[in-house]
């Protein structure tokens, strides 16, 4: 039960986290890319921002619907490392982009895990 505790805390702290961020960099970094693809990481990051504040409120209230914003932020979260790579990067190495998406989905996994584990009837948090 403890270890649920554990993952509910780091879930909520890396979702807002990149909420707080993403919403952020996406509003002061909106249209400073110069192609179509670094326009979508920007929309993706503002998006990750948006679904990761809603995804953390849904989680911290331990509501159902946000296991399916917490699977639209972890498309988005996973997209935008390896996109950025591609079209920020000046040599944008194929390695590189897959190794920083693969990065951001297994630790998406890991939130998205707990999203569904926690917002379980009869799931509680240990106090």
């Amino acid at each position: 039960m403890m270890g649920r505790t554990v993952a509910w805390v780091l879930s909520l702290a890396l979702l807002l986290f990149t909420g707080v961020v993403g919403v952020y960099n996406g509003l002061t970094g909106w249209g400073e890319g110069r192609t179509p693809m670094q326009h979508s990481v920007t929309a993706g990051v503002l998006l990750y921002g948006l679904l990761g504040l809603v995804s953390a409120f849904g989680l911290l209230r331990r509501r159902r619907w946000c296991v399916g914003t917490v699977m639209a932020w972890a498309v988005a979260v996973t997209y935008v490392p390896g996109a950025a790579v591609l079209v920020y990067g000046e040599d944008g190495f194929i390695s590189s982009a897959i190794a920083a998406s693969v990065g951001s989905a297994l630790i998406a996994l890991g939130v998205l895990w707990t999203a569904h584990v926690m917002t379980r009837s009869g799931t509680e948090i240990a106090g």
